[in-house]
C-alpha cells in the first residue's frame, strides 16, 4: 500500500508539469497584462511606468524564460509576490486555505451524513409516501441552481429567521470563539453540501435495491445470518463503493466552486482571494491557487482509492 501511495504521488508530478504550463500559457495569451490595463484606469500612471514595472516582475523577458523562473522558485515554495499588494503569494493563500479546507470538509461530512442515510432509508422503504417525498423533494432542489438557493437561504434563514449569520467567517470580537464559528458556518455548509445530498442519495438508494436483488444476499440468509449482519457487512458496504467512488469528484466539485460558495457568503477563503485576483489579473496568485488546489484534488482522488482496499477486500495495490 506505501508503495502504491509513493507511485502514484511520483506520477503526479508529471500531471503537475502539464497543469502549470497550460496555466501559465492560458494566462500569458490572454490580452493586456495587469500594469497596462491599470493605466487605462489610473491617469498618475505612464508608460513607463508601466516598462518599469514589467522589468521589476520579469514579464518583459521570454515567456519560456518567465516559466522557468517561475517554476524554479515555485518547487522551492517561493511563488513570487501579489502584484497589487505586494505580498508574499504564499502567505495571503495560507491565510484564508484552512477557511476554504474548512468549508469544503463540512460540505462533504454534510453530504454523506445526511445523502447517504436518506438513499439507505428510500431503499428500505421504497414507494413508500416519504420516499416519494424524498425522491421529490431532491428532484425539486435539483431545478434550481445553487446560486438562487444561498440567496434564498440568506434571506430567509439568515435574514428573516436570524437563525443564522448571512456571512462572514465570525462575529466581529468573538474571532476565537468556536461555537461562534461553527454557527457560522452551518448555513454555507449545507448550502455547498445540498448537490451532494441529492446525488449521494440517489446513487445509495440506486445501489441498496441493486444488491439487495444479488444471489450472495440470498445465500447470506440461507446460511441463517441475520437481517442487520446480511444488510450492513454486505449490502451497505458494496453499496456505498460508488458513493465512495464520486467522493473525489465531489471534493475537486467544492473546490473548484468554492469562489461562488465565499463570495455568496462573504466567507474569506481561497476562491474569493482568486475571483479578487483574476479581476485585477493578478498573476502570482491565480496561478499558485491553480497548483495549490490541482495538489489537493490529486491527494483527494488518492485517498478514495487507498479507501478502496478497505471497503471491498478484493482491490489490492501492489
Amino acid at each position: 500500500m506505501a508503495r502504491y501511495a509513493i507511485r502514484r504521488l511520483l506520477q503526479a508530478i508529471p500531471l503537475l508539469f502539464v497543469i502549470s504550463v497550460l496555466g501559465f500559457t492560458l494566462y500569458h495569451l490572454a490580452p493586456n497584462n495587469p500594469f497596462a490595463a491599470e493605466m487605462a484606469t489610473n491617469p498618475n500612471m505612464s508608460a513607463e511606468d508601466v516598462y518599469r514595472l514589467e522589468a521589476r516582475y520579469g514579464l518583459d523577458k521570454p515567456l519560456y524564460q518567465q516559466y522557468v523562473t517561475w517554476a524554479w522558485n515555485a518547487s522551492h515554495g517561493d511563488f513570487g509576490r501579489s502584484f497589487f499588494t505586494k505580498r508574499p503569494v504564499m502567505d495571503m493563500i495560507l491565510e484564508r486555505l484552512p477557511n476554504t479546507l474548512l468549508l469544503t470538509a463540512s460540505a462533504l461530512l454534510v453530504s454523506l451524513l445526511i445523502g447517504v442515510p436518506l438513499g439507505i432509508y428510500s431503499a428500505l422503504h421504497r414507494n413508500s409516501p416519504l420516499d416519494a417525498s424524498l425522491r421529490g423533494g431532491a428532484a425539486f432542489l435539483s431545478s434550481f441552481p445553487d446560486w438562487w438557493i444561498g440567496l434564498i437561504a440568506i434571506v430567509f434563514l439568515g435574514g428573516q429567521l436570524r437563525l443564522f449569520p448571512q456571512g462572514g467567517v465570525a462575529t466581529i470580537g468573538r474571532e476565537g470563539d468556536v461555537l461562534d464559528r461553527l454557527h457560522h458556518l452551518v448555513l454555507p455548509a449545507l448550502v455547498a453540501g445540498i448537490g451532494g445530498c441529492i446525488g449521494y442519495m440517489r446513487i445509495m438508494r440506486s445501489q441498496t435495491l441493486e444488491n439487495m436483488r444479488q444471489d450472495y444476499v440470498r445465500t447470506a440468509y440461507s446460511k441463517g445470518l441475520r437481517e442487520r449482519r446480511v444488510m450492513w457487512g454486505h449490502v451497505f458496504r458494496n453499496a456505498f463503493l460508488p458513493v465512495w467512488t464520486s467522493f473525489g469528484g465531489l471534493f475537486a466539485a467544492l473546490l473548484s466552486g468554492s469562489a461562488f460558495y465565499e463570495q455568496v457568503f462573504s466567507w474569506p477563503g481561497v476562491g474569493r482571494l482568486v475571483l479578487d485576483s483574476a479581476l485585477k489579473r493578478d498573476f502570482p496568485v491565480i496561478l499558485a491557487s491553480l497548483m495549490i488546489f490541482a495538489t489537493l484534488t490529486l491527494v483527494g482522488f488518492l485517498v478514495v482509492d487507498i479507501g478502496y482496499a478497505w471497503l471491498d477486500p478484493r482491490v489490492r495495490y501492489d
